[in-house]
């Protein structure tokens, strides 16, 4: 008896070691494949929000535009002396926006376009990466459009954009969602817009004041396209009739939910815009910035 209850045990023992063997393996091998580029998968890390003006009423934007970042290093610049080509890269853009961030201490940077050349990168991904780097380190809350050169590489402008919604510190957004009905299940879904990276941002008053509850400011991004054909002949693109209808929607109802003269900033790459664009919308206090 004394035999059998040993080999029973041995048994139980042999398998409860191959179960836990099992559990290690398959473990190992989940972790192993939930890797993107030898790195764990981690949250992106959020600003503080919301948007608000400082104590003294200020508000500081810093805006870079037409950064046209490649590969880093490789990526030499271009329009600069002969002189300088040689030393002249993608580095001295990355200096050059991390020195503007630590003087001048914004508080919001706003990229707006042609953030990297597609044409000088294979990697999309990786050449968004060191673009927003800066701002990114910085932990200073930022958003983007795109302009025309972004989706030459090996993303397309959704792609993009939904990108760098995931980036650390980013605010930026693909397109508004739909309004829906307030006893709507399902899941929410994008407003039907032409372009992606329409979206809109509240800015509230300084904290422990009487408007520290209210946004006193919107920044409108709009995607002002990559390349159309009219008429036979290849131009740039420009913002359409839908863009225009959402921006004058949302800044009507803006203006209906708070009645202290909101002013708004209105972020594009190109200014390929109708007459009837930012400008005509009921006499807003609005201003473009354009590059």
């Amino acid at each position: 008896m004394e035999s059998l209850a040993a080999s029973k045990w041995t048994n139980s023992l042999l398998y409860l070691t191959l179960i836990l063997s099992t559990v290690f393996l398959l473990h190992s091998q989940i972790a192993t494949n939930l890797l993107v580029g030898h790195h764990p998968l981690r949250l992106k890390r959020s600003p503080d929000l919301p948007l608000r003006f400082r104590d003294d009423g200020t508000f500081k934007i810093l805006q870079v535009a037409d950064m046209h970042f490649g590969t880093g290093m490789v990526t030499r610049c271009r329009d600069v002396l002969p002189s300088e080509f040689d030393y002249c890269s993608d580095l001295n853009t990355t200096r050059f926006v991390r020195r503007m961030i630590e003087l001048e201490k914004p508080d919001f940077i706003a990229f707006t376009g042609d953030n990297i050349f597609g044409s000088s990168t294979t990697d999309a991904a990786e050449s968004l990466l060191r673009a927003f780097g800066p701002a990114m380190d910085s932990e200073i809350p930022w958003a983007a459009v795109l302009g025309n050169h972004d989706q030459e590489s090996t993303m397309t402008r959704e792609e993009l954009m939904s990108f760098i919604s995931l980036m650390d510190y980013s605010v930026s957004q693909v397109n508004p969602w739909a309004d829906v009905p307030a006893n709507y299940v399902e899941l929410p879904k994008r407003r039907k817009i032409d372009g992606f990276g329409n979206y809109d941002l509240q800015v509230y008053g300084p904290p422990g004041s009487v408007l520290a509850n209210d946004s006193v400011m919107h920044l409108y991004f709009l995607d002002s396209g990559d390349r159309e054909v009219v008429q036979g002949r290849r131009t740039y693109g420009w913002i359409k009739e839908s863009q225009l209808h959402w921006l004058r929607g949302v800044s009507k109802r803006n203006k209906v939910y708070n009645n202290m003269g909101l002013f708004f900033f209105c972020f594009y790459h190109c200014s390929s815009i109708p007459k009837v664009g930012c400008l005509d919308l009921d006499s807003i206090n609005m201003l473009q910035v354009i590059t």
